[in-house]
Formats: C-alpha cells, sequence, structure tokens
C-alpha cells in the first residue's frame, strides 16, 4: 500500500474562495430540500395507474391476508409488493385512498436512495484516498467530497423527476436503492477490506433480486467477480477476499433461494424467472403479446400451451380466466402462468432488428438525461483529465463496469427508461470521482459547475410541483393521485349495487390492458374478455356485431354480471350500454336469463 498522500503545499488554500464555502452548506441543506420537493411530489404526482401497478397491488393484498402463495410468481417479483403491504397494514387506507398511501411509500423509497446515494459517494471518496499516489498531490480531483455529493445527488433527482417519479406504483425505485448501497458495500470492502461487509453485500443483493428478477443476473456476476479477483491475488490476500466471496454467496443463495425453489416447483423447470424468456418473445420473436394460443401468431416461438384461457366463444373471440381466477386482471396478474410453456428460439433477423432498435432507445435515452454528459464535458473544457496512474480510476473501475454490465444485459432485448436509471448513475457516477483537475488548479470552477447543476435540479421540481398543485385547484380534483375515469367510472359500478366479487368481463384495450384499476376499485374483478381486434374501438365493433346476444348468452352462462367497456368520447353508444358516471366507461349489465 503507497503512503497516505500528502497536502500539495503549493495548492490553493481551501478557503480561498467562497465556493468551498458554498458547497459545504449546499450539503448540508440539499438533502433537506430535496425531502421538501419529494413532499411536494408525494402529494400532487398525478395518476398513472397500469397493468404492472395494479397487479403489484393484489400481490401487496396477498402478502397482507397471509396468501405466501399467491406471492409466488413468475413475472412480478414480490419485494416491492410487500412495501406496499407492510405500509398498508400500518396505515389501513381505504381502497379509495390507497393510491396516495402508495404514492407516499414511493417517497420513503425515494429518502432512501438519497441516503445509498451519499453512501455510495461516500465510498468513492474513501476508495480516492485510500489508494491516493503521487500524481495526487499535483492533480487532486476534479470534484471535492462535497461537490460530487452534490451532483449525483442532483443527477439521481433528475432521473426521479422523470422515470422514476414518485407517482409509479412500479418496484424500479426499489431496485436502484438496493444497487446503490450495494455499490456503496462494494467501494468499502475495496477500501477497508472489513469481512462484515461481504455478508451484507449478499444481503444486499438478495434483497434486490427480490424485488426484481433482473438484478440475479448482475449480482451473480458481481459476487462471481470477486470470487475470481481473490483467486488471482497473493496468498496472504487471497483467503479472506475468497472466504468473504463465499460469505456473500452463501447469504445471498439464503435470501434469494427459498423463492427460486418456488418459482421454479410452480412453473415445473429450473428459472429465476420468467421475465426474460416472454420479453425474448415478444420483443425478438415477435410473438403476439395477448392470447397467443387462440390467434396461433407465435412468431418465431413456440409452445404447446398447458394453461389457456377458455374460449367461450370464437367469433368474437370471448375468453374466461376462471380456470386461474386470481387478482383484478388473471392474465396480467401472473403472465408466465398462460405462458408457461412458450419457448423462444434464437432468430438472427428479429435480434438484429432488436438491437437496432434498442440502439436508438439508448440513444433516445441519452439525449434525455444530458446532465451527465454535459456536467463530463464541461469538466473537460475546463481541462480535468482521468489520471495517467492507474491508482486514479482503477479502483472506482468495478462499480462502473458493473453499471455497464447492466446496461449489457438489458441492450440486446429492451430498453426502458425506468430500466437504464441504476445502470446509468452506476456507470457515470465513478467516472467522474475519476476526473482530475489540471495542476495548480483551484477546483472551484467545477465546484461551481456542480452547484449550478443542483440549483438547476430543485428550481426545475418547484416550478413543476407548483404547477401540479394550481392545476388540482383549478380542475377541484380531491388530490394528484386521482383520476377523472376511473374513480367515478367504479363508484358507479358501486351505485348499481353490484356485490363485491361480482365477476365481470372487460372489452377493448382501455379497459382490459391498460389500465384495469376500475375493477380493483369497484372490487369486480374481471374474470372474462371479450377480445377487439386490431385494437378498433370497442363501441364501433359492438354495433357492427350481427348477433351480439350470442356474447351476452356466453357470459351468462359463465356467471359473469356485467361487461365494461371504454368508448371514444364521441362515439355512438350501443343500446344497453349505460354510461358509469360522467366517465368514458361504459357498462352492460347482464341480469340472469329467465
Amino acid at each position: 500500500m503507497s503512503a497516505p498522500s500528502q497536502p500539495n503545499p503549493e495548492a490553493p488554500r481551501p478557503d480561498a474562495s467562497p465556493v468551498p464555502k458554498l458547497l459545504r452548506r449546499m450539503v448540508a441543506i440539499y438533502p433537506l430540500l430535496l425531502v421538501l420537493c419529494g413532499i411536494g411530489y408525494a402529494k400532487y404526482s398525478s395518476y398513472q395507474v397500469d397493468g404492472d401497478a395494479v397487479s403489484f397491488m393484489d400481490i401487496s393484498d396477498a402478502l397482507r391476508a397471509h396468501h405466501f402463495a399467491l406471492a409466488v410468481n413468475g413475472y412480478w417479483n414480490p419485494g416491492y409488493a410487500a412495501a406496499l403491504a407492510l405500509v398498508s397494514a400500518l396505515t389501513h387506507p381505504s381502497l379509495w385512498n390507497e393510491l396516495q398511501t402508495f404514492f407516499w411509500v414511493n417517497f420513503w423509497i425515494f429518502l432512501g436512495c438519497i441516503v445509498a446515494c451519499l453512501y455510495l459517494v461516500r465510498g468513492m471518496v474513501r476508495v480516492r484516498e485510500r489508494f491516493a499516489a503521487g500524481e495526487e498531490l499535483a492533480n487532486p480531483p476534479a470534484l471535492s467530497p462535497n461537490a460530487l455529493a452534490l451532483a449525483s445527488l442532483a443527477l439521481l433527482f433528475f432521473s426521479f423527476q422523470r422515470e422514476l417519479n414518485l407517482g409509479a406504483v412500479r418496484a424500479d425505485a426499489l431496485l436502484l436503492f438496493f444497487f446503490l448501497l450495494a455499490g456503496g458495500i462494494l467501494l468499502r470492502l475495496q477500501s477497508t477490506g472489513r469481512l462484515l461487509y461481504y455478508p451484507l453485500l449478499g444481503l444486499v443483493l438478495g434483497l434486490a433480486y427480490l424485488t426484481k428478477s433482473f438484478a440475479f443476473l448482475p449480482s451473480a456476476a458481481l459476487l462471481a467477480g470477486i470470487f475470481i479477483f481473490g483467486l488471482r491475488r497473493p496468498a496472504g490476500a487471497r483467503r479472506a477476499i475468497v472466504t468473504g466471496a463465499l460469505l456473500a454467496g452463501l447469504t445471498f443463495a439464503a435470501i434469494a433461494g427459498p423463492y427460486v425453489v418456488a418459482i421454479s416447483r410452480q412453473v415445473g423447470r429450473p428459472t429465476t424467472g420468467e421475465s426474460a424468456r416472454l420479453n425474448y418473445a415478444f420483443f425478438i420473436d415477435q410473438m403476439d403479446r395477448w392470447h397467443e394460443w387462440h390467434s396461433g401468431k407465435m412468431g418465431h416461438a413456440t409452445a404447446h400451451f398447458l394453461h389457456h384461457e377458455r374460449l367461450l366463444l370464437d367469433s368474437p373471440p370471448v375468453y374466461s380466466y376462471d380456470q386461474h381466477p386470481i387478482g383484478s386482471y388473471p392474465l396480467w396478474f401472473d403472465p408466465s402462468y398462460w405462458t408457461n410453456t412458450i419457448q423462444p428460439h434464437v432468430w438472427p433477423q428479429g435480434q438484429l432488428v432488436r438491437l437496432a432498435r434498442c440502439a436508438a432507445l439508448l440513444l433516445r435515452y441519452a439525449l434525455g438525461h444530458l446532465e451527465v454528459p454535459v456536467l463530463l464535458g464541461v469538466l473537460l473544457l475546463l481541462g480535468c483529465r482521468f489520471g495517467r496512474a492507474r491508482s486514479t480510476w482503477l479502483y472506482l473501475l468495478p462499480v462502473s463496469l458493473w453499471g455497464l454490465l447492466m446496461i449489457g444485459i438489458y441492450f440486446p432485448v429492451d430498453i426502458q427508461d425506468r430500466y437504464m436509471t441504476g445502470a446509468w448513475l452506476l456507470f457515470f457516477l465513478p467516472l467522474l470521482a475519476m476526473l482530475r483537475r489540471p495542476r495548480g488548479s483551484s477546483g472551484h470552477a467545477a465546484g461551481a459547475v456542480a452547484v449550478l447543476l443542483a440549483v438547476l435540479a430543485v428550481a426545475d421540481a418547484t416550478g413543476d410541483i407548483a404547477d401540479r398543485r394550481r392545476m388540482l385547484s383549478v380542475t377541484g380534483h380531491p388530490r394528484g393521485a386521482y383520476s377523472t375515469e376511473i374513480y367515478p367510472a367504479a363508484h358507479a359500478i358501486d351505485d348499481l349495487g353490484l356485490p363485491p366479487g361480482s365477476a365481470v368481463a372487460c372489452f377493448g384495450d382501455r379497459a382490459c390492458y391498460l389500465d384495469q384499476y376500475w375493477a380493483r376499485l369497484a372490487q369486480t374483478p374481471i374474470r372474462a374478455e371479450i377480445e377487439v381486434p386490431d385494437h378498433s374501438d370497442p363501441g364501433v365493433f359492438w354495433s357492427s356485431l350481427a348477433d351480439p346476444s350470442a356474447v351476452t348468452a356466453a357470459l351468462r352462462a359463465d356467471h359473469i354480471a356485467a361487461i365494461v367497456s371504454s368508448f371514444a368520447p364521441s362515439a355512438h353508444v350501443p343500446a344497453g350500454w349505460q354510461q358509469l358516471g360522467t366517465s368514458d366507461y361504459y357498462i352492460y349489465p347482464l341480469h340472469p336469463a329467465n
């Protein structure tokens, strides 16, 4: 180990400029400003519920009712649903207020991400100090610890203003928390080598996997990398690192293993999660995403369906989900059940098309997140450079490479903005920490850039929150977590007198696929579906049916109480359909046959 670095007597004194003092004050108050902004977003974020959110809510209900078998799901891991269930158990919200409660769950996850980000930054600073070499005497880091913390928090906050906003009831922010925490633990392993950090790393990675199945592969790769690195070390260090890696692996296996066994038994083959298999079939083999069994549009995938919807009527297609009547919308509560035997196949042409598409998506993401490249570019224009000595960047490289690995795992199949945040931050934040300032430079300019970035992030959020609050006061909505379509429709279904638990059919893309929250609020689970061809308007399609009574008779025979759909506002309402409140949703009651 090199000798501790000594201060450079020729370097400018820290207090020669107001920038260091400003940085210290900003770092002290900036997390509080982010907390205040988070409170604003938790109160005023708009309604953004989709099928993913409804599935997490349904799984959280199963956990609260101690129906743990229902939380074993090949597509949705239970970590985030467990967080929803915990807060619901503590606060007891009604169905009509639960969404606002879930926004507050996201707020606490946001606070956790702030702490984890600071933990990661402190880890990078410790590694820089621990492995300082002679070059640092003349070329200290471009960003001081305070400047690096400010820039990192600002970049994190930009992501929460966009793809990880608090109104999205999804698991991605919780996964980010665990990834940032794991990065900070990895850095402490490098700077201290303490044995305690190894099982702690395994624990955090195991919890990340329970949050989202994607985490299994990068977690396993990280643990394997530590083990291989240990084998290549001299005898003195080898034993400690290899022992620690084994401890981390055993802890990870103890957390993730029971769930892996449970879902493997459920689907009948070894698996860590079914989302990768299905996404490959959807995006590369170009298989239909819904009702593949009946449509036969398998693309280049194959299947021998063991579980599929029961066909009540062939034309138009009317399906029953009574073979697996779980959740508000069974087809999306556990997609892996209905698609259990789908087998993707390598299709070079489809893979090339998808690679081109993912390259465009990655470029779009980068262009939509210019803060990082702009910050790097400004620092480079100020003369900052990556040091020639390996010690200035080598020990920060593992975290950056881990983030790059995550991008590489997503890239061949599917890239979405919310998937990219953790990988993006883990890749770029160490790069910012690696930069060295020019010889003799004070570094105050780089610090001022970090302050400017942090101020802009909060200023942008303040204006956004004020606009959201103003819109609520103008429209008279009771809260941000409110939909002028879904809530009136659900209240109207309730007012019709359908008993809780009454099975209904959905009809059309909007009512079935895009947002089934109306079914959860009204406590009328979807147990059948009328498919609309080519995603056309259901109102027009119903009017074109030669014999709608065949559809209604098939649904009555399956004990369906009503059909719910959403028609275009200007559409002619077909006979027999009743508007649900002031919404664009309509219901067709199916009274028992005489």
